[in-house]
């Protein structure tokens, strides 16, 4: 690459961006102007708002059955106002009250007699008026009975200290800076990403889809510039706006906190006896930790912006991108998620919650390494993807036009494999069935349910699809025939597998386990399904029906439909995460999206469809088997799921089942290895 082609890039489209309206207001108008208007308003509203509603008197009815002092006592509560209702829970419930006090009918009785006397509060906690109005009438109450205590205790002579043998004080030792952090952690973090993402979405566009919408695209790649000199100026350029964005967001938001920190300090010191003091020492260190950070969100939006043919399109492959950003930042906000475990490795999430640390004077260099180092692998995984995109002619260029909205076989052009949109839009649909009839039907009856799922859910709407798109069948799902060679490759690798995925899984456990509740919901589940079903039946759901089912959909649509586009290597890796993704499960994601990788690998050396569901069949089947416990008595005992997860895997297990595997990998990678061979 030749550095001064790819400075001349990066000046043209930094540029050409900043003359763009959408960029300047993304980048400068929302971060020095919306953010601090906005929040300085809001706040200063709500502090009206609060203080009109400590001085608003609250409307209170006093409902007696005899009548006693309590109706004095309401009355002499401040901010509480009486009113006198012949209808006080009908206009309660209009708001024409805030709180009605009822008195049972035994309250003099049990005052009189210096007993525990009932009053009940009623408020409707829908309104703030009326949660305020309770409070009030609470605590003024309570007054009340501290004073008559006290009268009781002093005709008994008995001091109050005598009943009262504990006093227990609540101390705050959390210093000024850990409680502005903790206030500022679940604000913070969140704005600054989001403004980051936004910083680089719109540069993401123009530069990608934006360009081929202009027909400058093919003026660019038609010059003597190389293809990765040219990425790697758009890629430099979308970085550098978003890191920007994400300065001017920090520093904007962190003046417009100081500035409300200062106004709110003296009223929460007087009357909260709370210090606040804002951590500018922590942004510095903040800014360094967006920088992979914006290389990842940079890369990423790129990626997917290059698949588009226009502006409009690119702005709707990429604004899904923003609920998938959305999902690890909402999860940092959760009660006891704290960066730790496999939560150092989440991108975006990492990142959020090592804010919210370091925020609270928490955050140790170990852990900024981790975050650190994690975001930059990310990162790197996806500048590398970008990369790849942007070398393929048949993406840059792409002229794809998506799915013809019509039901009718014959306005489809008849093709040999599904197009990657098309196949995209299939697993979408697969996984809307699955989410809202599968789930559904499965916890009505597990046995029907998993038999539904599979045949009438998946299987059956890919065939639907592949026949109204009129694809041939053949070519879609790699009917192919199996050769002597690769079934024995299959067998090998199906019966190796369960070992190796159980170990893969024990690693998983360790780093992100799953809740015992959860596991053994699912396991009764299955037990009672298994115990209900005969033998045939159980066969048929748990070996056949997967094997033949899924690997119609991934080993057959999805693989023929993403390997002319992505090459060997992406297919199994998106083949694979798709596998996992369908499983609706976070805690097996990670070990079922390997074995999909594995199926994928398998379906792609073997040119057929039959080896994926061979090994499918095989693997399903052993597991079955270790289920039912008919294994050899020191196999099923080493498998045993409290065993593994005291000793893990012995070693004259493991080993054998990496040698089965690697025999199998061999067989399929043999030199003049053919699907043809008898």
């Amino acid at each position: 690459m030749n550095p001064r082609t790819i400075r001349t890039l990066l000046g043209k489209e930094l540029l050409d961006t900043l003359r763009d309206k959408r960029t300047l207001i993304m980048m400068i108008g929302v971060p020095l102007l919306l953010y601090p208007a906005l929040t300085l308003v809001g706040f200063q509203l709500a502090l009206v708002q609060h203080r009109k509603l400590e001085s608003t008197v609250s409307r209170v009815a006093v409902v007696e059955a005899r009548p006693g002092p309590v109706r004095d006592w309401v009355g002499g509560i401040p901010r509480a106002g009486l009113i006198d209702s012949a209808t006080p829970d009908e206009d309660l419930a209009e708001g024409r009250l805030d709180a009605v006090v009822v008195v049972p009918e035994e309250f003099n009785a049990a005052l009189a007699e210096q007993r525990t006397a009932p009053i009940e509060v009623r408020y409707d906690a829908t309104e703030f008026a009326s949660r305020d109005a309770a409070h009030r009438i609470i605590e003024g109450l309570r007054e009340v009975g501290d004073r008559i205590q006290e009268e009781r205790l002093a005709t008994l002579r008995v001091d109050k200290a005598y009943i009262t043998p504990l006093d227990v004080a609540r101390k705050d030792t959390a210093s000024p800076t850990r409680t502005t952090g903790t206030v500022l952690g679940g604000i913070l973090p969140f704005f600054v990403i989001v403004a980051l993402a936004l910083g680089a979405f719109y540069p993401a566009v123009d530069l990608t889809a934006g360009e081929k919408e202009r027909g400058t695209f093919e003026t660019l790649l038609a010059t003597p510039t190389s293809k990765l000199e040219i990425v790697t100026g758009k890629f430099c350029a979308v970085f550098i706006l978003a890191m920007i964005t994400g300065f001017l967001n920090i520093a904007s938001m962190g003046m417009t906190f100081a500035v409300i920190l200062s106004q709110l300090r003296p009223i929460l010191e007087s009357r909260l006896d709370i210090q606040l003091t804002f951590p500018l020492l922590q942004l510095p260190l903040m800014f360094v930790l967006l920088v992979p950070l914006a290389l990842f969100l940079a890369a990423v939006m790129m990626s997917l912006a290059v698949l588009a043919r226009n502006f409009k399109e690119a702005q709707n492959f990429v604004t899904p991108f923003f609920i998938v950003i959305m999902f690890p930042l909402f999860l940092t906000a959760m009660p006891g998620v704290k960066l730790e475990g496999a939560y150092v490795f989440v991108p975006i999430a990492n990142v959020a919650l090592l804010f919210k640390e370091m925020l609270v004077g928490r955050a140790g260099m170990d852990a900024v390494f981790l975050v650190l180092v994690s975001t930059a692998v990310f990162a790197a995984l996806a500048l590398l993807l970008a990369a790849w995109l942007f070398q393929r002619e048949d993406v840059v260029l792409s002229e794809e036009r998506g799915l013809a909205l019509s039901l009718r076989r014959g306005d489809a052009t008849p093709a040999d494999v599904l197009t990657p949109g098309a196949a995209v839009g299939l697993f979408g649909f697969l996984m809307l069935l699955l989410f809202y009839i599968g789930a559904t039907v499965q916890a009505w009856s597990f046995v029907a349910g998993l038999l539904l799922t599979e045949w009438v859910l998946l299987l059956l709407p890919t065939l639907v699809v592949l026949r109204l798109l009129r694809v041939r069948m053949a070519g879609a799902l790699n009917l192919q025939r199996l050769s002597r060679r690769n079934a024995c490759a299959a067998i090998l690798i199906g019966a190796a597998w369960l070992p190796l995925i159980v170990e893969a899984t024990l690693l998983v456990h360790r780093v992100f386990p799953a809740p015992d509740e959860f596991a053994e919901t699912f396991g009764r589940m299955f037990a009672e399904g298994v115990r209900q079903a005969g033998a045939p039946l159980v066969v048929l759901i748990v070996v056949v029906s997967p094997a033949v089912c899924e690997e119609v959909v991934f080993r057959g649509a999805l693989l023929s439909a993403f390997r002319p586009r992505l090459g060997n290597a992406a297919t199994v890796i998106a083949v694979g995460l798709l596998f996992g993704v369908l499983h609706l499960n976070l805690y097996r994601f990670a070990p079922t999206a390997l074995t999909g990788m594995v199926l994928t690998y398998v379906g792609l050396r073997a040119g057929s469809i039959f080896a994926p569901m061979l090994v499918h069949a095989v693997f399903n089947g052993a597991a079955l088997l270790l289920q039912y416990a008919v294994l050899p008595e020191a196999l099923q005992s080493a498998l045993d799921p409290e065993h593994l997860l005291e000793h893990g895997l012995p070693w004259w297990v493991l080993f054998p089942a990496i040698a089965f595997f690697a025999l199998g990998v061999a067989f399929l990678e043999a030199r003049g290895n053919s699907n043809r061979e008898s």
